[in-house]
């Protein structure tokens, strides 16, 4: 149960009471007016002004006073520096969003490698040295997408042959590198029919039609006009100053989004005028597959900038799989707000919610806060979101910042989800406006009951101001605490080693099956009766990928007492007395689970 205002445990954090001036407009109100003012790009005087309008929802914000959890900027002692893009920021939209990165082991030799995406001169790959550093090996691999305008991407088996390809989003043709087994790759974007050339972001992966092949789902931004751009339209702001259109989104058209049915010959075929999925109002930035009201069909969460996010529900259960119904009102998740960044998990999970329901986290723009969905799902099966953002101890505090990618991890090892967020101002320096104002991170820890932010207590690296936006957690060096790396709109990465000193253990739970049945599966990790729960690949950042190898906290124990995986197929894997390290996991009918003394086992 979660403790009332002023009753957080733990880490000695505590209540501030914002009590802010409320009229009683509502969210959707204050967003309205919010995104007039980002059409005007967002006066100096928005926060102050929002803070007038906004409910009580965001009331309540905890900011700790301690905290044991520890970050360090080892960038370029692993070796992953990289310089700046060139020319400088030009003012226009294409480049504010950023771009993201993604983890994911594409030479299967149990460590994960990193892809970097950037707008121009070329996107990155880093081979992990299994030493904490890594070594450039793009033009070998030939995956530097030169000629495109990088935005996303994701690693994801698609033609089940073994290897991790990778799927890359551009503003124009995306690219399918198909993974050769022998560190190369071959593009075969036009081949496999995922070339679209329209504004590609975010890729959502998942067996939506329960064939046993993994589909795809392609969000599309805005049609984005050079003719805006040339024209060097402004829109005047108080005090004086201009902005460009060229950097408003809601300047542009909408584009359609895509739903691709894997063929199972290495080829996709375009499925969404009949699943009605397009979502043709929407700015999409991200989805991600998850089933939401536990009939055992993955349904359809989709983030829009300026325009309404879209929950799709799965009718497969209903005797007509391969398509949708947009439940976005009835759900509660017909959110109006700027959404970029997008997270999966149950952030109430424990023994006393037996049922399987993800909730969602869900970063915005500045004013705007983030927001928890926390799901309410009946026992009849008719989804319901609330937004327990002020509950959570997230409401107020992330009013000031801009989120981006996000992503759910256990940094403390204490057997509880944290939080990490990407932020970035898409404001600009008044003095000097061909630059963004950078903006501190977020940390969250887990409370037990509510979240406190310990950015500013976590290390010189956590309290610096950053461009950034995609987000990617992974423990990269294979210690047991997970790790994260973010983008910066300038085109560089920053890596962050988690040096937490805890005697906590964990277990790192790895699944080996098809990518159908991995992808929205979900693990559940039961320690001294407490429940832990995560979904395989559907917390999905902000144009990006986390690893998914999912570490979970033991505290104190040194096994876990039951691994149970539910396959998006529908079959169960469990194992018992699990010992701190790792544990390979498979399908039943395959080789049973491994349990393994590795590097992570000291934890």
């Amino acid at each position: 149960m979660i403790p009332q205002r002023g009753q957080v445990r733990g880490k000695s954090a505590r209540r501030r009471k914002l009590w802010l001036w409320g009229a009683g407009i509502s969210l959707a109100a204050v967003a309205a007016t919010l995104f007039t003012v980002r059409h005007e790009q967002a006066r100096e005087e928005t926060l102050a002004d929002a803070r007038h309008a906004v409910s009580t929802q965001y009331a309540d914000a905890a900011v700790a006073e301690e905290s044991a959890v520890r970050f360090k900027d080892v960038t370029e002692a692993a070796g992953l520096k990289m310089t700046p893009l060139e020319p400088p920021r030009a003012r226009i939209l294409t480049e504010d969003n950023g771009a993201g990165l993604a983890w994911g082991d594409y030479d299967g030799d149990g460590w994960v490698d990193l892809y970097v995406v950037r707008h121009t001169g070329g996107s990155r790959l880093f081979h992990n040295n299994r030493d904490g550093t890594f070594s450039d090996v793009t033009a070998a691999s030939g995956v530097g997408n030169r000629d495109g305008w990088g935005m996303g991407a994701s690693w994801v088996d698609y033609d089940d042959d073994g290897w991790l390809d990778l799927f890359v989003t551009n503003r124009g043709r995306n690219r399918l590198y198909h993974n050769r087994g022998d560190g190369t790759f071959e593009e075969v974007g036009a081949r496999a029919g995922l070339d679209d050339a329209q504004w590609g972001a975010g890729a959502a992966w998942g067996d939506f039609d329960r064939d046993g092949r993994i589909d795809l789902y392609l969000c599309n931004y805005v049609s984005f006009d050079a003719a805006v751009v040339a024209g060097g339209a402004a829109v005047p702001r108080r005090g004086g100053y201009e902005a460009p259109l060229a950097i408003n989104p809601s300047a542009f058209d909408s584009q359609p989004n895509r739903l691709y049915r894997n063929r199972g010959d290495g080829t996709f075929a375009d499925v969404t005028p009949e699943s009605g999925t397009a979502d043709p109002q929407g700015r999409s930035l991200g989805a991600t597959f998850c089933d939401f009201d536990g009939d055992g069909w993955l349904d359809l969460y989709v983030c829009n900038d300026v325009s309404r996010d879209r929950l799709f529900r799965n009718l497969g259960g209903e005797g007509r799989p391969g398509t949708f119904t947009d439940i976005s009102a009835q759900a509660g998740t017909a959110d109006p707000r700027s959404s970029m960044g997008l997270s999966v998990a149950q952030f109430r999970a424990g023994a006393n919610e037996p049922r399987r329901l993800p909730d969602l986290l869900i970063t915005h723009w500045v004013a705007e806060g983030l927001a928890v969905y926390e799901n309410h799902t009946t026992p009849a099966g008719r989804l319901e979101f609330q937004d327990k953002a002020r509950a959570f101890g997230l409401g107020e505090i992330s009013l000031r910042r801009v989120g981006w990618g996000c992503g759910v991890a256990d940094f403390d090892l204490d057997g509880r989800a944290d939080l990490a967020i990407a932020n970035g101002s898409t404001l600009e320096v008044p003095e000097r406006p061909e630059l963004l104002k950078a903006e501190p991170m977020f940390i969250f820890i887990n409370e037990g009951g509510g979240f406190s932010d310990v950015s500013a207590l976590a290390g010189e690296a956590t309290r610096r101001p950053y461009n950034g936006r995609g987000l990617a957690i992974a423990d990269y060096d294979r210690d047991g605490r997970p790790d994260f790396a973010f983008t910066t709109t300038e085109g560089q990465v920053v890596l962050l080693h988690n040096e937490t000193p805890t005697a906590h253990r964990s277990l790192t739970v790895r699944l080996h099956g098809r990518a159908a049945e991995c992808f929205g599966a979900c693990v559940e990790v039961w320690v001294n009766g407490e429940r832990q729960i995560r979904w395989y690949g559907a917390d999905v950042s902000y144009l990006s990928m986390h690893a998914t190898d999912l570490v979970f906290g033991l505290g104190e124990a040194s096994f876990a007492d039951r691994v149970e995986v539910h396959w998006v197929a529908g079959k169960e894997t469990v194992c018992t007395h699990v010992p701190a390290g790792v544990v390979d996991v498979r399908p039943p009918g395959d080789r049973p689970a491994e349990a393994m003394s590795g590097p992570a086992s000291g934890r």
